[in-house]
């Protein structure tokens, strides 16, 4: 376990991907999830500040009381809270700019109601783009929580991103697995920045890409 910042109020960890991050009803397998893990590591009763969906790495902030969680909900959506990551998407961008069109709204019993939108805003800015591949490696930050969010917005781009099965292209995803053994989605959450609620600290939380993700990129680079 990779334990990325921890005091007596918080704990953050890198999430791998395909784990959930707390039990979900009806998911057999989300009992090996962090949230058990990091409890049982720590002997210490936590709740999730942050989520990450299944498919998705990065870092993860426990808090060690339900307070807690009640103050960094307080500050999670402050200019001053910058949220990023990384990703690999179809298409060639090369230009930063925003996504800042409405998504659909997911209810509690996991319903998406097209008639309900909310505000969603999403900024990107690309570091290499892989012409022989017609795809481009990008940072992200979101400033909105909504559900799947950059996920939905590079889809509604026609960028999808390379190796979802939710939302992505499957060609293109089964093309990666193939030729590049990519087995999962290339996002990636790798830093998190926020002025501490309780100790006015600004704090910096990074996670470097997971080996597998490290891999596409060199085989990406080595063929240029």
């Amino acid at each position: 376990m990779e334990i990325l910042f921890e005091d007596k109020y918080v704990i953050a960890v890198t999430k791998p991907a395909k784990q959930f991050v707390h039990p979900m009803q009806g998911e057999a397998d989300s009992k090996d999830c962090l949230l058990f893990s990091v409890r049982d590591h720590i002997q210490t009763k936590l709740w999730p500040i942050n989520r990450l969906d299944r498919p998705v790495s990065g870092i993860v902030l426990f808090a060690k009381s339900p307070e807690i969680v009640t103050k960094f909900q307080d500050i999670w959506h402050l200019d001053s809270t910058q949220k990023k990551y990384t990703c690999l998407h179809r298409g060639l961008l090369e230009e930063s700019g925003v996504f800042n069109s409405p998504l659909s709204k997911r209810s509690v019993n996991k319903e998406i109601h097209k008639d309900i939108k909310q505000e969603a805003l999403t900024l990107y800015n690309p570091l290499q783009v892989f012409k022989h591949e017609f795809c481009t490696l990008t940072e992200v930050e979101i400033k909105t929580g909504r559900y799947h969010q950059i996920r939905r917005h590079f889809r509604k781009a026609v960028m999808p991103i390379i190796g979802d099965r939710k939302h992505g292209k499957g060609v293109v995803n089964n093309h990666f697995l193939e030729i590049y053994g990519l087995d999962r989605i290339f996002l990636h959450a790798k830093e998190l920045i926020f002025i501490h609620p309780y100790t006015s600290h600004p704090i910096h939380i990074s996670c470097t890409l997971p080996i597998e993700l490290l891999s596409v990129l060199k085989k990406l680079k080595n063929e240029l």
